[in-house]
């Protein structure tokens, strides 16, 4: 083990990025959202653009613990040596949420299919995600963990890849915007990824 650990670290890739999006959330009806969103990410330690993203999807309440959503994205993503690409994904969400107190508790699972001119990704994603409201203040902090879930042939089910997440919701300008500033360490088997991140939303 003294032998090998060394050299497994040392074979991962490990990159700097950011993520930085603006998106909107519209209140159709007291239990029916519909949101969409522009992202840009960059990596290669900040030096390229990795991807720019459109993200479209409507979210509705079942009950005061239970929300379904469903959404569309569409990526369009740096290749390097093969050019610029488009990827398309679709999923479908089931979130539970709860409240002990001033903490709020939520665990969300996601089915998602990825594809494009080279094939298909299937995931299950499931995320547990604590945030505290702080009493007299509308800044909220919160951490997650999340874990991918491969359901391709041969995956078994595996986990490919883990999310962890910290950051804080605070007021953008007025009541009506957002600003979600995080920090975010991604592990996958042969790669390491540290994002520093911000996502402005505007609600009406």
């Amino acid at each position: 083990v003294l032998f090998i650990a060394p050299v497994s670290l040392y074979a991962q890739d490990r990159d700097f990025t950011t993520w930085a999006s603006t998106g909107f959330k519209y209140k159709v009806k007291p239990a029916f959202t519909l949101s969409g969103k522009l992202e840009w990410r960059t990596k290669d330690d900040l030096n390229k653009t990795d991807r720019w993203g459109l993200d479209v999807g409507g979210s509705y309440s079942v009950l005061p613990f239970l929300k379904v959503a469903a959404g569309y994205e569409i990526h369009y993503r740096n290749r390097g040596e093969s050019g610029w690409k488009f990827r398309h994904r679709y999923h479908f969400d089931g979130t539970l949420s709860t409240r002990v107190q001033r903490l709020k508790v939520s665990l969300r699972e996601r089915f998602q299919h990825t594809f494009d001119s080279s094939g298909d990704e299937f995931r299950w994603r499931s995320r547990v995600k604590l945030a505290y409201d702080i009493p007299k203040c509308k800044i909220e902090p919160y951490a997650s963990v999340e874990m991918y879930n491969g359901l391709n042939r041969g995956e078994r089910f595996d986990v490919q890849r883990m999310r962890y997440r910290g950051g804080v919701v605070l007021p953008l300008f007025s009541d009506c915007w957002e600003a979600d500033v995080f920090y975010c360490r991604q592990w996958e088997s042969k790669a390491r990824k540290n994002i520093v991140g911000v996502a402005c939303t505007y609600s009406f």
